[in-house]
């Protein structure tokens, strides 16, 4: 006689209440995750953010030089376009000091970092590289 092999309708039951008491968990944490998460438009916005700041920078590279270029939002009286909506922020670092770059010896460049943030989560990023040339 042969034994017949498989699962029983027990072993069955037993495995869909485990899998979905998991299912469940998982689409739990999803669920606690996702309200958190950016909408389209606050990376769009976070995006045009940036950029709005990178173009600022580059328009006092292009109008002062390399060794005058700095962030136009910081200090004195700023440009109108430096009002943040709320909740965003934007830290701008490299504008101060050069740095070596792609192994050149000479500092005559800046790496200028632009980060756009929203209630402490980065949402955006923008770089360049500035010459003193």
């Amino acid at each position: 006689m042969t034994r017949l092999r498989g699962l029983t309708l027990v072993e069955t039951v037993v495995f869909i209440v485990i899998v979905g008491v998991a299912a469940f968990a998982l689409l739990r944490s999803f669920g606690s995750l996702l309200p958190r998460s950016p909408t389209g438009s606050q990376l769009t916005q976070a995006s045009q953010l940036a950029q709005e700041r990178m173009e600022l920078i580059l328009g006092r590279y292009a109008a002062a030089g390399f060794s005058a270029v700095n962030d136009p939002c910081v200090g004195g009286t700023p440009p109108a376009i430096c009002t943040l909506p709320s909740g965003y922020a934007v830290a701008v670092s490299g504008v101060a000091a050069p740095v070596v770059w792609n192994g050149n010896p000479v500092t005559n460049y800046k790496l200028v970092t632009v980060t756009v943030s929203f209630g402490g989560t980065q949402l955006a990023q923008e770089n360049t590289v500035l010459a003193n040339y």
